[in-house]
């Protein structure tokens, strides 16, 4: 499941079967298989974020790295704001920070929802508060190829407007796989809560055979806004999955997403 995914490198492995010799150091923390994004630095601290693929409109695990100018990694307590300055106004995305805002050795994680892509309309930031300084690093976020977030605006109020991360499956495949969504709202726009109380149908759906699938189960909310389930794709090709999202017991949204195998 890709939000239970956490990269964490063993440092001071204990050696089995070798004998350990004063060149066997252990293997450093940001050694993992995470890519680096980016990075930046006002001189007294640098900050480099990882992550398994470029930032994207989404569900984005992050790690950070944070190290003072002589490349040590720090400890304390960090805090991330992120920013999408449009010129004409500014807006911030869900924000999650599952292990707390301590962090130790350097290893801050959290993950971010981005709700459009860096471009034309504006550009993305992420301003770490590390033990009482602060540090604006830029980000690109890209559109992927298959959407990963829908947003609907409720048919109750026709104000209230949600987001809907699809979180898995990341990777699909012919039959079971794990379903897992985060659902937002749009409280103002620097405030984008989790929505923990919603009622949601799920029904996998292909177009162009005009069948959906059996032995599917429905997502049902977990923590923060985490709605987890079963979907199951008995062929490969192209897929709808929809969902019908119900609050107080009346529907409010019917996103969708499109998922190829």
């Amino acid at each position: 499941m890709k939000s239970l995914r956490w990269a964490y490198a063993l440092v001071g492995v204990a050696c089995l079967g070798v004998s350990c010799t004063e060149q066997e150091a252990p293997k450093p923390l940001f050694e993992t298989e995470l890519s680096e994004i980016t990075s930046a630095t006002d001189g007294a601290t640098t900050i480099t974020l990882y992550a398994d693929e470029p930032f994207f409109v989404g569900f984005n695990q992050v790690t950070a790295k944070i190290e003072n100018a002589n490349g040590e990694l720090l400890s304390g307590e960090a805090l991330v704001t992120p920013l999408m300055d449009m010129m004409t106004m500014r807006h911030a995305c869900p924000m999650e920070f599952p292990n707390g805002f301590q962090f130790v050795d350097g290893r801050f994680e959290f993950n971010a929802v981005f709700v459009m892509p860096s471009g034309d309309m504006g550009n993305w930031s992420l301003t770490f508060a590390v033990n009482g300084d602060t540090l604006a690093v830029p980000v690109t976020v890209v559109q992927p190829a298959r959407a990963r977030l829908a947003s609907f605006v409720s048919t109750q109020d026709q104000t209230s407007k949600y987001f809907v991360a699809l979180i898995d499956p990341g990777a699909p495949q012919v039959g079971e796989n794990v379903m897992e969504i985060g659902v937002f709202k749009k409280q103002t726009m620097m405030d984008w809560p989790a929505v923990e109380d919603l009622t949601i149908a799920m029904q996998p759906w292909m177009p162009s055979m005009d069948h959906g699938s059996p032995n599917n189960v429905d997502p049902v909310h977990q923590a923060a806004g985490h709605y987890l389930g079963k979907v199951n794709f008995t062929m490969t090709g192209e897929w709808q999955l929809r969902l019908s999202i119900s609050e107080s017991g009346l529907l409010i949204g019917e996103p969708l997403f499109d998922i190829i195998l």
